[in-house]
């Protein structure tokens, strides 16, 4: 594997090429976030930077999961994760590839906010049938660079029934060299409706963009990023006809060093301090949720045997707020007594509560940890949860064989 960003992916991984492929499980562990990850390089930095095409050439990628259906399993979760897969093939000068089902918690996230406020009314519909184009190529100078269309679009007409449709376009641009990397992701289209209800509902996307990128500098890698998304509600959790604008921004700013203990193993640090802000321009007024972290991760990859790779992390935040003000018109009557699962774990995703006030983020200590079976090109990673939440009572903490392998992962090199 060519080097990137000045260091190979066996520095930057700790592991050899076959074992650092991954997917979701194996960045879990590490203590990144499924979709604002910017440290560790896995196969699913295609889906921030789309030049990272060129590094997974000839890979075919796997996640196990639902397939997403019912209110319940709208967003994915440990617990409840989605199927998606696709595969990246070299041919020539350019590698090209296509996968399916990669739907996003964030857009999930909005279009539940913009629906009505009980349940019975009907989420609106989110992301689904997802497919992903994906384009790269490496100049003579050295430089690559990737390009990803996503498209999406699902309808129910059926008769008597409370219709819903969604459709969503993006395009994701990236390059890289040697100590640097860069990338635009732009939304093109995003929108969602339900009609034929007692309060018809739609949720129409107007700018989603993601900039950032990174520079490695000293063995220190430097990153930060940007994400905002603004869109315009009606109807929803206000009176029928009653238009809402939203607004949706992230931004991440951070570094971290790995350090190679030998040829196979690695430790890593890094420090990333995140903010992110919602609002909703109610006539009542406004409503927002303000938060701010500061974590702090480390974190350790190690091939035990010739077969088997060990991974974990822990992560505290040096500092973590987050407020709430005005989010009971958001979640509604009916959330107040936390009823209407999907929209308080969504709002809970991000320290959001109904009840007004600035707090500490607490219980911010977590450990992770992972481990991958390996067998020649193919590779197998999971994810090893300590909460189960199934069955007549709950048990958190505990490390049960029915918390094994929460997430699994595949990954094939041809």
């Amino acid at each position: 594997m060519k080097k990137i960003l000045g260091l190979s992916a066996a520095v930057v991984m700790g592991l050899t090429s076959t074992a650092a492929l991954a997917s979701k499980a194996r960045i879990l562990a590490l203590g990144e976030e499924v979709e604002d990850h910017y440290f560790i390089e896995d196969s699913r930095s295609i889906f921030t930077n789309a030049s990272y095409v060129n590094n997974y050439a000839n890979t075919m990628m796997l996640e196990w999961g639902g397939n997403g259906f019912g209110n319940s399993s709208f967003l994915d979760t440990d617990s409840s994760p989605k199927a998606m897969g696709g595969f990246l093939k070299k041919s020539g000068n350019y590698v090209y590839g296509v996968y399916l089902g990669n739907e996003s918690n964030v857009s999930t996230f909005l279009r539940v906010l913009a629906s009505p406020d009980t349940y019975t009314n009907g989420y609106l519909a989110s992301s689904d049938n997802q497919t992903d184009f994906f384009v790269g190529s490496e100049t003579t100078s050295g430089v690559k660079w990737g390009a990803n269309f996503v498209y999406t679009k699902d309808k129910n007409e059926a008769t008597g029934a409370a219709n819903s449709s969604d459709k969503g376009m993006a395009m994701r641009l990236g390059a890289q060299k040697d100590m640097w990397e860069g990338y635009a992701n732009v939304s093109l289209v995003s929108e969602s409706e339900r009609k034929n209800n007692s309060t018809p509902t739609k949720f129409e996307g107007k700018l989603g963009l993601q900039v950032g990128g990174s520079y490695v500098m000293n063995d220190i890698k430097m990153f930060a990023s940007y994400k905002q998304f603004d869109w315009e509600q009606t109807g929803g959790n206000q009176a029928a006809g009653v238009k809402t604008d939203g607004g949706f921004t992230r931004y991440f700013i951070g570094a971290g060093k790995t350090h190679k203990i030998n040829e196979t193993d690695m430790v890593f640090v890094k420090a990333m301090y995140n903010a992110l802000n919602v609002e909703l321009e109610y006539a009542s007024g406004k409503a927002e949720l303000t938060r701010r972290a500061l974590p702090l991760i480390v974190g350790y990859e190690a091939q035990a045997t010739s077969w088997l790779v060990f991974r974990g992390s822990v992560s505290h935040n040096l500092m973590g707020t987050a407020e709430s003000k005005n989010l009971a018109t958001v979640v509604g009557t009916e959330n107040s007594n936390m009823s209407d699962g999907l929209k308080y774990i969504a709002l809970g995703s991000y320290s959001g509560s109904p009840v007004d006030g600035k707090k500490t983020i607490t219980n911010s200590t977590k450990i992770n940890t992972g481990a991958s079976l390996v067998f020649g090109d193919l590779t197998v990673d999971g994810f090893v949860g300590t909460t189960d939440t199934s069955g007549s009572s709950s048990k958190k903490g505990i490390f049960a064989l029915d918390n094994l392998m929460t997430r699994v992962g595949m990954t094939y090199k041809f």
